[in-house]
C-alpha cells in the first residue's frame, strides 16, 4: 500500500458556492511538484481518487488534466463523465486525431476545460469544444477578456490566480462565472492510500484480453488472481454503474458490465500509474523497437505468428524494465511455451528472431548475415522491416513526449 499525495484547490461559482476542486498531483506533503512525467501523475491522480473507493462529493466536479498521449488512449472513460472534468494543457496541438477524440468526450457528456492560449492558437477554430475557459488574472489583463466572454456566451469563463475581494469583483463585473485563487482558499495536499496492481498481473490481463476477448470466464480468472487489480476491477464497475440498485459485487459482473474497452483504458491507467515513464523511456522505445520489427518481419517466416511475434518483442525488456530475473517474469505471464523459450533462452522460432533484433541493434553484422542464413531469410528484407520499424518508434515516441 502506498501514500498518493495531491494538491486540491477549490473552484467556487459568482455566490461563492463550491463548484468543483482542482486536483493535481504531488511528492509529499510539501507540495513538491512530482518529478515523474505528466501521464503517470495524472493515471495516479485518477487511480487514487477514484478507483480506490474513496467517496466523493456528486455535487462536486473535478478537475484533472491530461496530456495528448492520455486524452488519445481514451483514458478519460474511465471515470464517471458527471464527475470530471477534462483540462486540456497548454501542450497539447489541435491536430485532427486530437480534435476528434475531443468530440467523443464532448459528445459523452464530459466537461471541457481549456487554458487562455485557444484563443490565440490553432484551437481557435475549435472553440466549440470547450465548455469552461481558464484565465489567469496574473498574467492576463481580464479586461481584454470582455469581447471574448460577450461573443462566446455558450462557455464560462474561470478567472485563476484571484488574489483578493477587489479582484473577484472585478472578475464578476466582466462576466466570469468561475473563480479559483488565495482569496477564496489555498491548495490542501492530501493523500490518500492506494493499492497497485503489480505490473506482471496488469500485463498478463492485456494479454488474455488481447487473446481472447470473448472468453469471459478466462478474463475474470486472470484479473482474480490479483486481489488489488481484482478491487480496482469492481470499483470502476461500481463508478460507472452508479445508477443500479444493488452494487456489483461479482468478478465475472463487474468484467460483463466493464465491457472490453472499458477494461482496456482502465488497465491501460494503471499500468501507466505504476510506472515512472522517465526512468525506463528508453527501455520502453527499445521493446518498442523490438516488437514492430518482429510483427514485420515474422511474414518472412512461416511458422510465426505476428502477434505472438509483437508480444516477444515487447516484453524482450521486462526484466530490465522491472528489475527482477526474466524467470520470474515469464513464469506469471500467460504466454504459450514458444514465446516463453524465445525470452528465457533465445530459442525456437521468436528467439532467433528475437536474437537477430538484438544484433541488428549493436551493429553485429557478422552475426546478423550468419543468422539470415540459417533462418532462410534476405538480409536485405530484415533490414529494410527494421528500417520500417525504427522509423514507427520514433514517430510513437515523438506523439508521446510531454
Amino acid at each position: 500500500m502506498s501514500e498518493i499525495f495531491f494538491s486540491c484547490q477549490p473552484i467556487f461559482d459568482e455566490a461563492q458556492n463550491q463548484w468543483g476542486n482542482e486536483l493535481l498531483f504531488r511528492e509529499g506533503q510539501e507540495n513538491k511538484f512530482p518529478s515523474i512525467d505528466e501521464d503517470t501523475a495524472t493515471s495516479r491522480i485518477l487511480s487514487a481518487n477514484f478507483l480506490s473507493g474513496k467517496e466523493l462529493d456528486d455535487s462536486l466536479r473535478y478537475m484533472v488534466s491530461f496530456s495528448e498521449t492520455a486524452l488519445l488512449d481514451e483514458i478519460p472513460f474511465s471515470i464517471p463523465v458527471t464527475s470530471l472534468v477534462i483540462c486540456v494543457t497548454a501542450k497539447c496541438k489541435a491536430t485532427p486525431m486530437l480534435v476528434k477524440q475531443l468530440e467523443s468526450y464532448r459528445k459523452a457528456g464530459f466537461t471541457i476545460l481549456g487554458e487562455s492560449d485557444v484563443f490565440s492558437s490553432r484551437w481557435q477554430r475549435h472553440l466549440d469544444l470547450f465548455d469552461v475557459v481558464r484565465v489567469s488574472m496574473a498574467t492576463e489583463s481580464l479586461n481584454e477578456w470582455t469581447a471574448a466572454i460577450s461573443d462566446y456566451a455558450q462557455a464560462r469563463f474561470m478567472a485563476s490566480k484571484v488574489e483578493s475581494n477587489e479582484e473577484f469583483v472585478l472578475a464578476k463585473q466582466l462576466g466570469f462565472s468561475l473563480f479559483q485563487g488565495y482569496f477564496f482558499e489555498q491548495p490542501q495536499i492530501k493523500s490518500h492510500s492506494d493499492v497497485a496492481p503489480s505490473v506482471i498481473s496488469l500485463l498478463d490481463a492485456c494479454i488474455v484480453i488481447n487473446r481472447s476477448p470473448h472468453d469471459i470466464d478466462e478474463i475474470t480468472e486472470v484479473i482474480s488472481r490479483d486481489v488489488s487489480l481484482l478491487y480496482k476491477v469492481v470499483t470502476s464497475a461500481n463508478i460507472l454503474a452508479k445508477s443500479k440498485k444493488k452494487a456489483i459485487t461479482n468478478p465475472k459482473q463487474a468484467v460483463v458490465y466493464l465491457g472490453l474497452e472499458s477494461l482496456r483504458r482502465l488497465i491501460s491507467l494503471l499500468i501507466m500509474s505504476n510506472m515512472n515513464h522517465q526512468e525506463c523511456s528508453h527501455l520502453q522505445n527499445a521493446a518498442i523497437l523490438r516488437a514492430i520489427f518482429m510483427q514485420h518481419a515474422s511474414p518472412l517466416l512461416q511458422d510465426i505468428d505476428p502477434d505472438e511475434a509483437f508480444l516477444v518483442g515487447a516484453f524482450s525488456l521486462l526484466d530490465a524494465m522491472l528489475g527482477v530475473p526474466m524467470e520470474d517474469v515469464v513464469v506469471q505471464l500467460s504466454l504459450n511455451n514458444e514465446a516463453k523459450e524465445a525470452l528465457l533462452s533465445r530459442t525456437g522460432s521468436y528467439g532467433e528472431l528475437l536474437e537477430l533484433c538484438k544484433h541488428i541493434e549493436h551493429a553485429n553484422w557478422d552475426w546478423v548475415g550468419s543468422l539470415c542464413e540459417k533462418m532462410a531469410l534476405r538480409e536485405r528484407a530484415v533490414l529494410k522491416a527494421f528500417d520500417k520499424a525504427r522509423y514507427q518508434t520514433q514517430t510513437l515516441a515523438a506523439t508521446m513526449q510531454v
